[in-house]
């Protein structure tokens, strides 16, 4: 073991999901007496980088000094387009030879933990196995995963081979805890935390920066996250037909890069069709996620499915009243009625309704706003979520430590 514990986390690819906040988030606020920490990518950006983002994340991570490295692997493709990952990486002759490349890795830089990511936790987990280095994998979508009923092979047997299975709720660890009968310890759950998003912009300039009406009467109503389907923008879309009906003084911003471009074509095309467009932005955006937080007087994020979304903590940090659906670990960060609405989701009517009620009640909306931030900071401040990290990187180096001076 070095003076400081090297941390290794592993990526298929460093985009704008979730789970490279919340790495990018511990990495700005670990103890760096006690540890280092370094990522590494396993496959090559897709020609599309541009488009979902890839490149600019890329750019996040090596302007705030994170060392970032990569596999180089090629994206294999079938009928010219590139295949869906881990498929991708997790053919029968490969998986082998990545797993050792990345292991020839792990002791070249003497890795001391291995911090395996979701689409990359299996690989993360052979290298483990075959260099000897203690393993954690973080998942953060469990059999109910959207419009899928099982999880793959890769998935259940990344989660049985590693020494600790780390996400983000309570509600998904419990999932992981039913598959992992005897082992149900290895299961932790560590709610996000995330830094407070900044501005340079005032109110005016982010909403001259997104074509938004500069009235300053007028109330925007934002929704941030990748542009999927399960994060339900098509849903308000739908809401912000019924909302403008009854207080036209609305415009709606959605911000996200898009996994694939026609979803972006869908949401246009549901907007022109609702008779909205002109009322709506969407758009993907490379720079501070606080100059679209500058441009939101409310936040509605409406997913079909979802474990414990970064923009909700975000939104809390700055105060922002919220509409939230009642999906995944949602619950657990939001209390309906006392730090924000929660919905249904997929249920446009009951969004609309709750969005006009904050409207048209600015009261309620200030008193919920000042209530999500006050739990903010009782929660989810990103030292909170790398100290509790940090404790399970320092148990795992404890046994194996003590795993050695038995054997």
């Amino acid at each position: 073991m070095s003076a400081r514990v090297r941390v290794l986390s592993v990526f298929h690819e460093i985009g704008w999901a979730g789970d490279e906040s919340r790495m990018l988030s511990m990495s700005r606020t670990l103890d760096r007496e006690r540890f280092e920490h370094m990522a590494i990518r396993i496959l090559d950006l897709p020609e599309n980088a541009t488009v979902a983002g890839f490149s600019d994340r890329e750019k996040q991570c090596l302007d705030m000094g994170l060392e970032l490295r990569k596999l180089a692997l090629e994206v294999p493709e079938r009928d010219g387009k590139m295949r869906g990952f881990p498929a991708s990486i997790y053919g029968k002759t490969r998986i082998f030879r990545i797993a050792g490349r990345l292991a020839r890795f792990v002791r070249q830089r003497r890795v001391d933990i291995i911090d395996a990511r979701t689409a990359a936790s299996f690989v993360g987990v052979l290298a483990g196995k075959m260099t000897g280095t203690p393993t954690c994998v973080t998942y953060y979508h469990g059999p109910s995963r959207w419009k899928e009923t099982s999880w793959p092979w890769t998935t259940r047997l990344a989660m049985r081979l590693a020494d600790r299975v780390l996400t983000d709720s309570e509600m998904r660890a419990n999932e992981f805890r039913a598959q992992l009968r005897g082992r149900e310890h290895k299961v932790i759950a560590i709610p996000n935390g995330i830094p407070q998003p900044q501005s340079a912009y005032t109110r005016d300039e982010a909403r001259k920066l997104f074509g938004l009406p500069e009235d300053p009467l007028v109330q925007v109503v934002g929704q941030i996250g990748r542009l999927i389907e399960s994060k339900g923008q098509a849903v308000l879309l739908r809401a912000a037909r019924k909302i403008l009906d009854a207080h036209p003084e609305v415009a709606f911003l959605i911000v996200g890069y898009a996994d694939d471009p026609h979803y972006r074509e869908i949401l246009d095309r549901l907007a022109r069709d609702l008779g909205v467009e002109d009322r709506v932005r969407i758009a993907s955006y490379p720079g501070a996620i606080g100059d679209v937080w500058r441009a939101i007087d409310i936040h509605a994020h409406v997913s079909l499915f979802d474990s414990q979304p970064i923009s909700i903590i975000e939104g809390m940090s700055l105060g922002k009243p919220a509409v939230v659906t009642s999906v995944g670990g949602i619950p657990e960060m939001v209390e309906h009625g006392k730090t924000g609405l929660i919905v249904p989701p997929g249920d446009s009517d009951i969004l609309s309704s709750s969005v006009l009620e904050l409207l048209n009640n600015q009261p309620l909306a200030k008193k919920l706003g000042q209530a999500a931030r006050e739990r903010y900071e009782q929660r989810h401040r990103p030292e909170m979520m790398t100290h509790a990290l940090e404790r399970v990187f320092l148990d795992m180096m404890r046994q194996e430590a003590a795993e050695k001076v038995e054997s």
